[in-house]
């Protein structure tokens, strides 16, 4: 059983978009930032749409949640996503996770 809870938690429309992936199970959450300058650049392209980026892109992170051993970030800016505009595989992810320092 899937004990990943995926939550929105800042949605303005001028700030990033971040989401929370967290696991009952193990009490730790991956924090996931989609960049301002990714949404922008999509719908600037016509063939892109930002919303089903994102929900791809969850639903790849999703196998990460439950072997997390610490709270992590993951910044999916220009930089790390690049001009392909394609989701990130979550072996791909795992290297620019960034553990939460409280």
């Amino acid at each position: 059983m899937d004990n990943t809870v995926i939550e929105k938690t800042e949605a303005r429309a001028e700030k990033n978009t971040e989401w929370r992936l967290s696991n009952s199970e193990n009490g730790h959450f991956l924090n996931v930032v989609f960049g301002k300058d990714v949404e922008e650049a999509m719908k600037r392209q016509r063939n892109f749409s930002f919303n089903r980026f994102e929900s791809e892109q969850l639903n790849n992170l999703r196998a990460l949640v439950p072997e997390l051993d610490h709270d992590y970030e993951l910044v999916l800016d220009e930089n790390a996503i690049g001009s392909d505009y394609m989701p990130l595989a979550a072996d791909d992810a795992k290297q620019l996770l960034k553990v939460i320092v409280d």
